[in-house]
This record gives structure tokens, sequence and C-alpha cells, in this order.
């Protein structure tokens, strides 16, 4: 009696699943479409707006090099292709000072680029070259590439939220793209303002001199992501060679090391486990 039991519920389960089977819908949307990828999120619930900003800066590079390229991730969603297929990006306006193609980077659509913006055949994700470039224009000031998916022939737009991606470029001290970044620690999210406070270029011009470390995203990034007591003495190591320069200043007559706009530079830390 068991074994009749046993048989009509494996029946059973089977009429069920052949069923199922039969109420899937086969894909066969034919529209192809394309996002940028982040592999910080695994998911569009994952992401945050940061991801999608980015500062570059010359200052760190050789006086020689007039021209950098940096690296974007693009993911298609839909059938595959036995051929490579095209794909674009475009400028975007922003309230910011806007990057001018041929002057601070290669035009999106320029032919020596054109070979390198394509999804390679049988491929899902492909990488795309930003070619910036170092006009004299950026030792004064910063200019912000914002640029986005262009819908083409072979491709449409995604998610809404994985549509653009923002550049800050500049030839001076500028604030790392990761400053305000939350790293995931002891169950909460922190950053480099929890840790030692808000960004200053004063401060940045003295955290290089102090460490000798020139605190771009790459160097921050592993600062965080690695050996917490080499990252606390880091931080601590600023604190002292601080309060020695503000007493060599006083000592000198001059005022506490402040920014530009009379701010004192500080590490003070908000982090609290």
């Amino acid at each position: 009696m068991k074994k009749i039991a046993n048989r009509a519920l494996a029946g059973l389960l089977l009429l069920t699943v052949t069923a199922c089977e039969k109420d899937l819908k086969v894909f066969d949307d034919p529209v192809c479409r394309l996002n940028f990828h982040y592999r910080e999120a695994r998911s569009t619930a994952d992401f945050k707006p940061q991801y999608a900003q980015s500062s570059y800066s010359f200052i760190y590079k050789s006086d020689q090099l007039e021209r950098d390229t940096l690296w974007v991730d693009v993911e298609s969603m839909g059938k595959l292709a036995d051929e490579d297929r095209p794909v674009a990006l475009e400028q975007v306006d922003t309230t910011a000072v806007m990057a001018q193609p041929g002057v601070h980077y290669v035009a999106f659509d320029a032919p020596e680029l054109a070979k390198y913006y394509v999804m390679p055949a049988r491929k899902a994700r492909a990488r795309l070259p930003i070619v910036i470039l170092r006009d004299p224009s950026l030792k004064q000031k910063t200019v912000v590439l914002k640029y986005r998916i262009k819908p083409n022939a072979f491709f449409q737009n995604g998610y809404d939220v994985l549509q653009t991606r923002s550049l800050s470029i500049t030839d001076m001290l500028a604030e790392p793209s990761n400053w305000t970044k939350g790293y995931p620690m002891y169950g909460k999210y922190y950053s480099m303002r929890n840790f030692i406070g808000a960004y200053g270029v004063v401060k940045h011009r003295f955290m290089i001199g102090a460490t000798g470390q020139k605190w771009a995203d790459d160097f921050i990034d592993k600062l965080i992501k690695g050996d917490s007591n080499y990252m606390y003495y880091i931080f601590d190591k600023l604190r002292r060679e601080l309060a020695k320069a503000n007493e060599a200043r006083q000592e000198q007559g001059l005022d506490e090391l402040k920014e530009a706009d009379g701010t004192p530079v500080s590490f003070e830390s908000n982090f609290n486990i």
C-alpha cells in the first residue's frame, strides 16, 4: 500500500512539473539592452549612486603623459549574437564645468575608438575605453565628463539607474571618488570621512607629505580593505604628524594649518563600532 501511495505521489509531481513547463514562455524578445556593469553591485537593488562617480587627476602622473585611458564595463540583456555588435556612448549636459571633446577627452564617436566600441560575438560583457586628454586648463580647474549609453540599431537602454556615469578630470589635487564611499565593517558601512573627517586640498597635500602616499582611489581602497591594524596606524600617524606640524608653526608665529576657506585641517574621527 505504501509503494502504491509513493508511486501515486511521484506521478502527481511529474504531472505538476510537466504543467509548469508548459506554462513557461520561451524567451523570444528580439530587443537587446545595455547597462553599465558595476562590480560593487550584484543587482539594481545593490546599486548606489556613488558607484557611477569617479575622478581622475593627471597630477599623479609623469609630466610627459599627455593622455590616459580608463575602462568601463557594459553588460547586455537579451540574446547573444554570432557577430560583433557596435555599442555607443554619448555625453550628457551637467551643471558642472563640462569636459569638451577633443580638449579634455577623445570623442566617443572618434574613428580611432570605433574598433573598441563593440560587444564581441557570443559575449554579454565588454570593456570600453574612455580616453582623457591633459589639457593645460586642467591645472586651474576640474571638468566633468558625464556620459550615458546611447541606443543604436543593436542595443536599447536597459535599467534606468545603470545608464549614466560621471568622471571628474583635473590636473590638480582633487577629492578621491571613494572618500565618502561606505565600506562594510563590523556590520556597518564606514568611509574615509568617518575615519579622518571631511576632504580638503591642503589636508590632502599634508597627507601625501606625511605618508609618501598619493591617497588616490586605489590606495584608499587597499587601505580600508586591507589590514585594519595598519589602517589605524596610518590614521594615527596622520594625527601625530599634524600635531607636530602645528606645534612647529606655532613656534614660528604662524596659525594652525588651514584650508583656503579658513577651516582648520583635522583628522578627527566619528568612527564608532
